[in-house]
């Protein structure tokens, strides 16, 4: 790996949270810590609402689970966004069934992917995926710990950071090589 493929100057990047519900040990925590005051943190739901906003051509959200309140998070990204693909990459795709309607409408807006390669007996294959991504196009995406799901949407500490610039490229090249397998398997 080159050095200049470590060193983006041009790149932003924000911090995005989603915080636990009020009482919280860690809002108390955050409130006594005068840095806090003046450091900005950016809602996870809001960063994915802002890379709706962006993809004009594409946006693709990569997640490993996703459940009934994942998927209307989901169709709120799907239905915000004036990008022509929309993609969601799912580690099991059968969970959308135990979504109900939601599972059903994400299927209408979006191309859904289910990244379980086969290549062993039964289809089973140790490879699998844990990261979470959102992409909009290549300029601008979201890489954290959040799944779609209702504890990562308002009641688990999730960190991500959402990254603009020249350095969602490195991200852009990983998930087109995701996609690509689905086009190599037919």
């Amino acid at each position: 790996m080159s050095q200049d493929s470590l060193v983006s100057p041009a790149a932003t990047a924000r911090f995005v949270v989603t915080l636990p519900p009020e009482p919280s040990r860690l809002g108390e925590a955050l409130r006594k810590d005068i840095a806090s005051k003046f450091s900005s943190l950016t809602d996870t739901t809001d960063a994915f609402r802002h890379l709706a906003l962006r993809a004009q051509q594409r946006l693709v959200v990569m997640v490993p689970y996703i459940d009934t309140v994942g998927a209307q998070w989901a169709i709120e990204l799907f239905e915000l966004t004036s990008a022509s693909q929309r993609i969601i990459v799912l580690r099991d795709a059968s969970q959308l069934l135990t979504c109900g309607p939601a599972g059903r409408r994400i299927q209408e807006l979006a191309t859904v992917r289910d990244y379980a390669p086969e290549g062993h007996p039964e289809g089973h294959s140790d490879e699998t995926f844990h990261a979470k991504i959102v992409l909009a196009d290549g300029v601008a995406a979201y890489v954290g710990s959040a799944n779609l799901l209702r504890r990562s949407k308002g009641v688990n500490l999730e960190c991500g950071m959402l990254v603009e610039g020249p350095a969602v490229r490195a991200i852009k090249v990983v998930v087109d090589a995701v996609l690509s397998t689905f086009a190599a398997a037919g």
